[in-house]
């Protein structure tokens, strides 16, 4: 069923649920879906309505004090469905590689691998209306096969949670959804170890709350709003719940995205194409994955861009030497002697872009502003920092592909000044030809087996606690390069399959507090 926190009868929530979960997008809603079909009672509880309001989409103002970011309310939907009311449907699955520890990169690693996520692909792809994966095979490039591979992504329709799974809400049995429903707090038990009720407000000014009791909690409120409201929840924790160890907000990761180079393509332009780096090239360089693209636009570059690009700088010069063993000469031609031997007239303009996992940076978090929202919450202040090993990935990789381009005849490339730059000179916020990043929060409440390292465990659940959850991509250990939909619905489904087993062996006499769920 589906109903209003602001006009329901809220003796409807006198019982016990046996999962309270909070925030419905493509993390809470594949959740909810999977625990219903378990025959569990689920409390869905949306801060938003059923369609896109103002009066919710403000609560996701906040400020800015690191680099140049998007305004929060911008990138993300308060409303049922979530994000995925604006989202394209690129998807694509996290490779073997992310899951593994890399001594070059401190903290990587997950606690799973990606072959434990194996039992729930079929079901995540269904869910997004995704082609099989063997229609886009990824393939090792010919002419590079140590360091390159060509990459596709899979299209969902998009899949629109909101209108996919109203219908099948408003008719469950088993799923309550309660639209515009504000979680203003957890209340613990007196251990501070299990939560016994999540603490509700709707939108009238009157509305002094009510409570929702559960077996379980799951928080599936995104990126940046997970970390958001553990950091404001210290009615009981005064560092807030789940951050004994300072670790809630940290390692903010993004897709930091950027045009790293000028290309200029021989016999016409190709048609544009996606690269990420192969496993051994990212050990052997000691460079984090990524999503590589070849940019074909077909201009005509003029005569003083030919001229710009003749003549390299020092970064070029060593760029040139691992293509061509020497060093280009301006003065007798460089790149220009390179298009008289060539003799050719179809040369087009191009460049070449750069998706880059974000390397774990416990600098780059999301901390509180000292501005606070209507419910007396603090708003985010995001303090988003790239690291050394950012930088050094988008410099390595610019060589594999400059001398994968010179080498295969394909074109030659400048790279950006402003990388070559010592510091570099990171692009801002829509400078010509850059994104800066795709608005994809991860990791802020990072999946780790040490809770001196992460704020969940290898099941989602909170170091320290009981019976709380976390559902989304905030629990992502590390970002990869791949947009993160696809990872979160399996996550979710793993995540549900696992509390329907945990539940189903446990069964509980809820009103006893000495009887608790068991830690996963």
């Amino acid at each position: 069923m589906i109903v209003d926190a602001g006009v329901v009868d809220r003796t409807l929530f006198s019982r016990v649920f046996d999962v309270c979960v909070v925030g419905a997008g493509p993390a809470g809603i594949t959740l909810a879906e999977s625990l219903a079909a378990q025959n569990l009672d689920v409390a869905l509880m949306e801060a938003g309505d059923l369609e896109f309001t103002s009066e919710s989409q403000e609560l996701y103002e906040g400020d800015i004090v690191g680099m140049d970011y998007f305004d929060l309310d911008v990138p993300r939907l308060r409303f049922f469905g979530g994000t995925s009311n604006h989202w394209d449907g690129r998807s694509r699955s996290l490779d073997p590689h992310d899951f593994r520890p890399h001594p070059w990169h401190a903290l990587s690693g997950w606690p799973v691998t990606a072959a434990e996520l194996d039992p729930w692909r079929a079901k995540t792809d269904e869910i997004l209306d995704l082609p099989p994966r063997d229609v886009f095979p990824d393939e090792i490039v010919e002419g590079a096969e140590d360091d390159l591979r060509s990459i596709r992504f899979r299209r969902s329709p998009p899949t629109r949670f909101n209108t996919k799974y109203r219908d099948g809400m408003a008719a469950s049995g088993r799923i309550t959804l309660v639209v515009n429903a504000n979680l203003v707090d957890l209340r613990l038990n007196e251990a501070l170890t299990t939560v016994e009720t999540a603490v509700f407000r709707s939108y009238d000014p009157d509305d002094t709350g009510f409570t929702v009791r559960a077996r379980a909690f799951c928080l599936c409120m995104g990126g940046l709003e997970n970390p958001r409201f553990l950091l404001n929840a210290r009615s009981q924790m005064p560092a807030g719940i789940g951050n004994a160890h300072d670790q809630v907000g940290r390692y903010f990761s993004e897709h930091p995205t950027y045009r790293i180079g000028e290309v200029l393509f021989e016999n016409g332009a190709p048609k544009s194409r996606g690269y990420a780096p192969t496993p051994e090239m990212m050990d052997r360089l000691e460079v984090l994955n990524s999503n590589i693209l070849l940019l074909s636009e077909g201009l005509d570059p003029g005569t003083e861009a030919l001229r710009s690009l003749a003549c390299s700088a020092d970064f070029m010069e060593e760029l040139a030497r691992k293509v061509l063993g020497r060093g280009f000469d301006c003065g007798v031609g460089g790149l220009s002697a390179y298009f008289e031997v060539r003799r050719s007239e179809a040369w087009h303009h191009g460049g070449l872009g750069i998706i880059i996992e974000q390397a774990l940076n416990p600098d780059s978090r999301v901390l509180l502003s000292d501005r606070r929202d209507r419910f007396g919450h603090q708003r985010i202040a995001l303090d988003w920092r790239l690291a050394p090993l950012d930088i050094h990935t988008m410099r390595e990789t610019a060589v594999v592909m400059g001398q994968y381009l010179a080498s295969e005849g394909i074109g030659r490339l400048q790279v950006a000044d402003w990388l070559l730059a010592e510091p570099a000179r990171v692009p801002g916020l829509w400078d010509e030809g850059h994104e800066v990043a795709l608005s994809h929060h991860m990791c802020t409440t990072r999946m780790s087996d040490s809770p001196k390292e992460g704020v969940v465990d290898r099941n989602c659940r909170v170091h320290g606690m009981e019976n709380l959850y976390i559902g989304g991509s905030s629990v992502f250990a590390t970002g990869g390069h791949a947009n993160p939909t696809w990872t979160i619905v399996i996550l979710a489904l793993r995540l549900g399959d696992h509390l329907g087993r945990n539940l189903s062996e446990h069964a509980l006499k809820v009103d006893d507090p000495a009887e608790r769920l068991e830690p996963a």
